[in-house]
């Protein structure tokens, strides 16, 4: 099968396009033929050695890890899916691998594809969604009436984010710029601020929560904006256990955690249309080193997928 792989850290030139055997399931596992396969920006993270210290690879190693497809073979241990079934996939952290034909994924990682929405739709599906869900719905504990502070709300999961606490009842504010301005307005957002034209600290206060999908001096600053009894969610790094003392909040750097069953009621909610699901931009796998500059670069104005035949 092609594939495209690493055979040790660097830049984007490390990426190569090769032809493998297809993978081998466990049996906990399943053979996924992905139809698509979605490029984030952690896959630059992990391909440059950023991460090694936590996500440390053996090489050759194929990357990616959000996909959709259709399961061809089923582990013996497995319950939940048939062939044929089509679905979407988030392996963990250290398997990977949808960079790829063919994946093979724990039965756990899955989840079932919307039938209203095309594979290269539902491969941008599995992360967004699930970071979203975790941060808002387990991390959060998120309740109707809140008020919520949204960083990067244009981006992939800042717009997941953004149609999940509206239709759990908040009082959505998002900052973005540019085009993303006008998307995060068509979802419903209450108010977007223009992060490029304005401090976002000189307008709020009084927020239940915060979600940080920034980092950097954009949470420093988020801190104070938080009532007594709030709390702030980021996926970039640790908030200051100082600064939540000091305003009387509390606060954790999220982890992704891809629980298919816990996600059905949003899932439903694509199936409805009640949730947007952005068209992405595509690319061929061979194609593979210009679609992760693209991310990279932030060059991008959608989610980049690879579809494949």
């Amino acid at each position: 099968m092609k594939a495209t792989q690493i055979h040790q850290y660097g830049d984007n030139s490390v990426l190569e396009n090769v032809e493998i055997p297809l993978p081998k399931i466990l049996p906990n596992q399943v053979l996924v033929h992905l139809k698509a396969s979605s490029v984030n920006p952690v896959d630059y993270k992990i391909r440059s050695g950023f991460l090694s210290g936590q996500l440390n690879k053996p090489f050759p190693f194929t990357m990616g890890w959000e996909g959709a497809g259709i399961i061809t073979e089923v582990g013996k241990e497995t319950n939940l899916y048939n062939k044929g079934d089509e679905v979407m996939v988030m392996p963990n952290f250290m398997q990977g691998g949808t960079y790829a034909e063919y994946v093979a994924v724990n039965e756990d990682e899955i989840m079932p594809k919307p039938k209203s929405i095309h594979f290269t739709e539902a491969a941008t599906l599995p992360f967004s969604l699930g970071t979203a869900y975790t941060t808002l719905i387990e991390d959060a504990d998120i309740k109707k009436g809140q008020k919520i502070l949204i960083h990067g709300a244009g981006g992939a999961v800042g717009q997941m984010a953004v149609q999940i606490a509206k239709h759990k009842g908040l009082f959505v504010i998002g900052t973005a710029t540019g085009e993303k301005i006008q998307e995060l307005q068509d979802l419903g957002i209450d108010r977007v601020i223009d992060y490029a034209a304005t401090d976002f600290s000189t307008e709020l206060n009084d927020l239940d929560v915060i979600l940080d999908l920034v980092g950097g001096p954009t949470l420093a600053k988020s801190y104070a904006l938080v009532k007594t009894g709030g709390v702030i969610i980021s996926t970039t790094q640790p908030p200051s256990t100082s600064e939540l003392e000091k305003y009387k909040i509390s606060g954790k750097m999220t982890i992704t955690r891809m629980e298919a069953n816990k996600f059905n009621e949003v899932i439903q909610w694509v199936e409805e249309g009640k949730i947007t699901v952005k068209k992405p931009q595509i690319y061929d796998l061979s194609n593979a080193r210009e679609a992760l500059s693209a991310v990279e670069k932030r060059q991008s104005k959608s989610k980049v997928v690879f579809e494949m035949d």
